[in-house]
């Protein structure tokens, strides 16, 4: 089976496409839908179902952008608290830790994830 499909609105080149179709399907196919008809039956199908999937993904990536935006104050909080300051100065001080290089060598091992 040859059918070649025009979308109405394009200047585009037509392309004609060869399909394979199991043999109760193309009987299926050519009793049903008049001969005439096929291209046109095909064309809608497919827009049909591409516009569908369209869809579906524009909807997945509207969803997924209000998600992010929802979340974004706890991916904020949470780059906060992945960028502090680990040590600071105080009287309790282990006079033997050195704050330099803990904070160096944590940087470092952060750096390698």
């Amino acid at each position: 089976m040859t059918a070649t499909l025009n979308h109405p609105s394009s200047a585009a080149k037509p392309q004609q496409l060869l399909l394979r179709l199991p043999e109760d399907l193309s009987q299926r196919f050519a009793q049903i839908v008049p001969q005439r008809q096929r291209s046109r039956f095909l064309l809608d199908l497919l827009r049909t179902e591409l516009d569908r999937e369209s869809q579906a993904l524009a909807l997945a990536a509207k969803t997924l952008t209000e998600l992010e935006s929802k979340h974004a104050s706890t991916m904020n909080e949470s780059a906060q608290w992945a960028s502090a300051i680990l040590t600071t100065e105080s009287a309790d001080d282990d006079a033997n830790f050195d704050a330099e290089t803990f904070e160096r060598e944590f940087a470092a091992a952060q750096a390698k994830r």
